[in-house]
């Protein structure tokens, strides 16, 4: 995968989480804010939400749902793109990117600043792995690998003669 290709999936990736997360979110808040009431807490700190059961509410969860699954979605394509940017530079003899992505990366599970950093350093500054102006393709001749040979007649043991079904009693052979 060509880095333009990384470059492009990651953006549109981000895009994606952005645009799910700010749906969710706002659906989310206006949940909160006018799909029910908020009381006080029986434990006297806090406060409990009651929801109002009505088409609003239910309108506003659906609209959570679809958000955030987009975002999921966002997310995964965002990974998909590390994983390209991750088999790029291990092409590459000097894996100093490839050690920063994979680091970067798995911390970035932790706290998602690490993960965005990198990515965005390794889609200013990074290598690309593909070589200039052609796709990879597979070498033009394999190297010579021994092809299995077929055994000798002689050395094969014969076919076992096939065995005679025993005839079932009357009694099971019908359905009552």
């Amino acid at each position: 995968m060509s880095k333009a290709s990384i470059t492009r999936m990651w953006i549109a990736g981000l895009i994606v989480l952005v645009a799910g997360l700010a749906m969710g979110g706002i659906s989310l808040g206006l949940m909160l804010a006018n799909g029910g009431t908020w009381v006080p807490a029986e434990s006297g700190s806090g406060s409990d939400f009651i929801p109002t059961i009505n088409g609003f509410f239910w309108s506003t969860v659906g609209f959570m749902i679809v958000g955030f699954t987009i975002a999921v979605a966002g997310g995964i394509v965002q990974l998909a793109a590390w994983i390209g940017a991750l088999v790029n530079t291990y092409q590459i003899e000097d894996k100093a990117w490839f050690i920063t992505l994979l680091a970067g990366g798995l911390l970035g599970l932790v706290s998602g600043v690490f993960g965005f950093a990198v990515m965005v350093a390794y889609l200013v500054a990074g290598p690309d792995g593909m070589p200039a102006g052609r796709a990879r393709t597979a070498p033009a001749s394999a190297p010579y690998m021994a092809q299995a040979q077929p055994m000798p007649m002689a050395d094969m043991p014969a076919p076992a003669a096939p065995q005679p079904v025993a005839s079932q009693p009357r009694e099971y052979s019908t359905m009552r």
